[in-house]
């Protein structure tokens, strides 16, 4: 046997056995179910911070206008929560006040208090036990606090608003002087009890003839007296 084909046989003996070799670590490979790491890469994003926005368009109440709000909650919902009123000794809180919440779908609107509710409005007594009204002569500010949501991200806002309520003017009103009550003629009483009569004066037409009839009529009766006096005499001279 040649040197050559001796070399050709052992490099076919060396290929058969690298071939082999590769195809038993390929099948303890599959065996065993390992299978190559894979990286996997997940990104986050931040939601945008929600920040609604409330301006006062009243800048003052004088218990004769309503309070408005100008609001834009950026899409979320918007509700009005607690109020307080402030005069020099502190901070009473008011129960109850209705409100208008007027917002379009882009969350832009008003919140309206009307002038009626604000007057009509409760707080508590000194004893924190019965509902009293507002005197409002008494309170320098008002403090309204608004609740805002937007996916599950909640705000909080608080507006204070000056309060300059007077008291309403006393008026008096002249007293018209009265009459003097009439004379009225008393009334005769009549024979049967319990029964009444009213005697109405009647006075007769005036003719414009001013002689005083009673002089002359006295003035007749004694001269009437006097003839037949003198007659009687002359039948007893006869």
């Amino acid at each position: 046997m040649n040197k050559k084909l001796m070399t050709m046989l052992v490099a076919c003996a060396l290929s058969v056995s690298a071939l082999s070799t590769t195809a038993v670590f390929a099948e303890d490979a599959v065996v065993t179910g390992e299978t190559p790491a894979v990286t996997e890469t997940t990104t986050t994003t931040t939601p945008v911070a929600y920040e609604p926005e409330i301006t006062l368009a009243t800048p003052r109440w004088t218990g004769d206008n309503d309070i408005v709000f100008d609001v834009d909650t950026k899409g979320g919902a918007v509700y009005p929560q607690e109020m307080y009123v402030y005069d020099a000794d502190g901070a009473m809180p008011i129960i109850s006040v209705p409100s208008r919440v007027e917002v379009n779908e882009e969350g832009k609107g008003m919140i309206t208090f009307t002038n009626d509710a604000l007057k009509n409005a409760k707080t508590w007594d000194d004893t924190f036990t019965n509902q009293i009204s507002v005197d409002w002569t008494k309170y320098n500010k008002i403090e309204f606090s608004f609740a805002f949501e937007l996916d599950n991200q909640y705000k909080s806002r608080t507006v204070y608003v000056e309060a300059s309520v007077k008291a309403p003017e006393i008026t008096v009103k002249p007293t018209t002087p009265s009459q003097p009550a009439q004379p009225t003629t008393p009334a005769k009483p009549a024979g049967n009890k319990g029964a009444t009569t009213t005697t109405i004066k009647k006075e007769a037409p005036k003719t414009g003839d001013t002689v005083n009839v009673a002089l002359y009529a006295s003035l007749l009766v004694v001269s009437a007296l006097a003839a037949v006096v003198l007659a009687t005499k002359k039948k007893v001279t006869e």
